[in-house]
């Protein structure tokens, strides 16, 4: 199993990430020409009880003091293949919530939207989950040369469905606080272990665990296109810029359908998620 461990930053404020959250302590000072504006799509689909939401703004400067332009005004409409439709309301400037449509396994979902700036669409598709976690337990390490801190580590086990190609991502919460630190994030493929019983596979954290915390971890689908998104994403932040100018090379789902539509960068993903949640005890 692979495991990837990428820097995350607070400029997105729902799953798109909730996606890219900032945990650096240090400014860096990182002289880079601004780059020609561009539209930013930032949605996530999951099957989760809870209000779904995708967000369009312009890209900001690469000042860390930047503010982000929401697009107002702008039309979506989200469909999937069994026949439904919906018309998103902009429930803020630039913020538009999801409320019929539900995220099914194996559905595809098209996000037509139109703006002054153009016309776009992006197709996900909501892949099955192949590890569903039998348990979450923890195993307390001392400091050494591989363990940075003291502490109780998180290890997730579950048995991996037949049939590679599989991706999936794994998200912490402690007591209820969804984890965001530098270190936090696990993606994992199927490469090597497909069709296997995943038997206490550490997790990636950023601090350990103490005593009576509790522990969630939640397993969220992705297709192949949106774990490496996930990979540009980290290769970005090491790079140092994070949406400052639409790179060449950045992965995005969104496409444009309209001549002289403005650039575009960002995804709408969807994914099933499903959870183990214990307390350390």
């Amino acid at each position: 199993m692979t495991i990837l461990k990428m820097k995350t930053l607070n400029i997105l404020s729902v799953i798109f990430f909730s996606l890219f959250l900032f945990s650096c302590e240090d400014a860096i000072d990182i002289d880079l020409k601004e780059g020609k504006q561009a539209l930013v799509v930032e949605g996530w689909l999951t099957n989760k009880p809870q209000p779904h939401y995708v967000k369009l703004y312009y890209t900001a400067a690469t000042s860390a003091n930047a503010e982000f332009q929401m697009v107002a005004g702008a039309s979506l409409t989200l469909k999937d293949d069994a026949g439904n439709s919906e018309q998103l309301r902009e429930v803020s400037p630039g913020k538009f919530e999801i409320s019929s449509i539900h995220g099914v396994d194996g559905r595809v979902y098209t996000l037509d939207i139109s703006t002054p700036d153009g016309n776009y669409e992006a197709v996900a598709l909501m892949k099955r989950i192949s590890v569903t976690p039998d348990s979450l337990t923890f195993k307390y390490e001392e400091k050494s040369a591989i363990y940075e801190y003291e502490g109780y580590y998180p290890r997730i086990s579950g048995q991996e469905l037949e049939g590679k190609g599989d991706y999936m991502q794994i998200r912490l919460y402690k007591n209820g606080k969804y984890l965001n630190s530098d270190g936090d994030f696990n993606l994992f493929e199927d490469k090597w272990v497909d069709a296997n019983y995943i038997d206490n596979a550490e997790l990636a954290v950023e601090r350990p665990f103490s005593k009576s915390d509790t522990i969630k971890a939640e397993v969220w689908s992705l297709t192949e296109d949106s774990y490496r998104f996930w990979v540009d994403i980290q290769t970005q932040l090491q790079n140092g810029q994070l949406f400052a100018s639409p790179l060449a090379n950045s992965r995005t789902n969104v496409k444009k359908v309209s001549a002289g539509a403005r650039d575009v960068i960002g995804y709408f993903g969807a994914s099933l998620v499903t959870s183990a949640e214990a307390e350390i005890k």
